[in-house]
């Protein structure tokens, strides 16, 4: 087997529009880790991600979460509360394009994991009859 990675995935945070923490520069992951947070579930990939993220900093992640893996869920939540969700980053620049959510101006150092394809070496084709 060969893998041929395509890319990496940088996440984003993302809010309502409108949110207070739109406001704040430069945003300090203090202030990120205070709020309510739409997080993956845990042990999920990208929620130890963010987690450790918090951890570098010399902060504990995020007490007030709410779990899900449900994106469409994920928009509701951000529509009618002050939480802070994390996309994969085109999935967010899309989503701001759209009005549907806004990009935190938060550093967000966790990446979702790599992507790429994955081809047999080696391979004999089968003969024809």
């Amino acid at each position: 087997m060969r893998y041929e990675p395509l890319t990496g995935e940088p996440v984003a945070a993302v809010v309502r529009a409108g949110h207070p923490l739109l406001e704040r520069a430069p945003l300090a992951r203090a202030d990120a880790q205070r709020a309510a947070w739409v997080v993956p579930p845990a042990g999920s990939v990208l929620r130890r991600r963010v987690e450790r993220m918090f951890q570098r900093a010399s902060l504990t992640p995020p007490a007030n979460v709410v779990e899900t893996a449900a994106l469409l869920f994920v928009t509701r939540v951000l529509e009618r509360s002050d939480m802070i969700a994390v996309l994969a980053e085109d999935i967010a620049r899309y989503y701001a394009t759209h009005g549907i959510v806004a990009m935190l101006p938060l550093e967000m150092d966790g990446r979702m994991d790599d992507f790429g394809i994955i081809t047999r070496t080696r391979c004999t084709r089968p003969r024809r009859a």
